[in-house]
């Protein structure tokens, strides 16, 4: 057993040809000096820290492992993504990223040549100098180097932190926000309990709720009360004195999937800047089952969002809510996610305080208009600072 156990984290580290990988740390410093007016935040160089854990058949931690600074990579882009080059090492495996409609969020791919197969994550790159995501080592790339050893039920996961070396943070010529300065977010229970996305509320100082009761002058602290960054998903609740109650929630949370060509709409508050507080409706259809990569934790949808979209609800022609939109594909149109309302249903229930969610729909049968007048009661304009 101790042998089947032993870190694989050197397997991930041999050959990457692209073709475009430079030859030296300097030459990535010279190409991102060149270019820096252009650079997308992502890219760079960084320096990539890896904790391991391994857990066996039983579910049960066998091995925690934290191997800091094990290699040092250039992250440059290449047609609709960002690919990694080895520099203090060459690497074995693919590693791309790609972008989404949201700042600071990437879809990471990587790739194990040896047993063909692809693990994926959600990738949170934090200012323009940290990236954090982890994933699970696919079943084929674990048979693959274990062999004979290998017991089925055993799995590996990888928590990775790449802090950037270069460049500086302060080197770039333009300002690219990392987040959003605003969201969506809506009700699921009436003491002030409210979803969004993780990534519109992380590292925010302060979070605000404004358009409760349709009231877009009067702005409700709130805090964080559970969170799920793999995931993408929060949890938060008003946390001020002058509120009262968001009143009785008219739609249910349905973890019934979807058939493709189901009909769907969602509502948020995208680019509030420019396009204001008027909530805004767009539908259309449910694409695939499956997300980007075939990701199965969301679907794909018809529906066209912009940034500020981020959190708001997916609901289907009933009125159930089914998702939660969190990510645009950029290089095609009309292409959303949104992740599945099981994956919020999982983190509800490790909330101290288990909310007492709506167990009937009240927007059955009514038009689409009809439910679009009751609904925008629920969902709010998330800002942070």
């Amino acid at each position: 057993m101790k042998t089947l156990f032993m870190s694989i984290i050197a397997v991930s580290f041999a050959v990457l040809s692209f073709g475009q990988c430079l030859n030296s740390e300097q030459a990535y410093e010279k190409y991102f000096k060149e270019n820096i007016a252009n650079l997308n935040p992502i890219e760079g160089i960084w320096s990539i820290s890896i904790n391991e854990k391994v857990y066996d058949q039983y579910n049960q931690l066998v091995k925690d492992q934290n191997s800091p600074q094990v290699v040092t990579v250039g992250v440059i882009k290449k047609d609709d993504y960002y690919f990694t080059c080895g520099i203090s090492a060459s690497l074995s495996n693919q590693m791309k990223f790609y972008k989404t409609s949201i700042p600071g969020i990437y879809l990471y791919n990587h790739y194990y040549t040896k047993s063909n197969s692809t693990a994926k994550a959600n990738a949170l790159l934090t200012g323009n100098s940290l990236i954090e995501y982890s994933y699970e080592e696919p079943v084929a790339e674990l048979k693959s180097n274990f062999g004979s050893q290998y017991i089925s039920g055993i799995s590996i996961t990888y928590e990775y932190k790449w802090i950037k070396i270069f460049p500086a943070e302060n080197e770039y010529k333009s300002s690219i926000p990392s987040s959003p300065s605003s969201g969506t977010g809506f009700a699921i229970s009436s003491n002030g309990i409210i979803v969004t996305n993780h990534h519109v509320v992380d590292g925010a100082t302060n979070i605000n709720v404004r358009g409760i009761n349709s009231d877009f002058s009067k702005t409700y602290r709130a805090k964080v009360v559970s969170e799920d960054k793999n995931n993408d998903l929060a949890i938060i609740q008003i946390d001020d004195i002058s509120f009262s109650t968001l009143g009785t929630i008219p739609y249910v949370l349905s973890h019934k999937s979807c058939d493709v060509g189901s009909s769907i709409f969602c509502l948020g508050y995208p680019l509030v800047a420019t396009m204001g507080d008027e909530i805004k409706l767009t539908n259309g259809i449910i694409s695939s089952k499956s997300g980007f990569q075939g990701d199965v934790t969301t679907y794909q949808i018809s529906a066209p969002v912009q940034p500020g979209n981020s959190g708001g609800p997916l609901f289907d022609d009933k009125g159930n809510l089914i998702g939660i939109i969190n990510a645009k594909h950029l290089d095609t149109e009309n292409v959303t996610y949104a992740i599945k309302v099981s994956y919020l249903l999982n983190l509800i229930d490790i909330i101290p305080t288990t909310p007492i969610l709506q167990t009937q729909n009240t927007l059955n049968g009514k038009s689409l208009s009809g439910q679009v007048k009751i609904i925008k009661n629920f969902i709010y304009i998330i800002e942070i600072n």
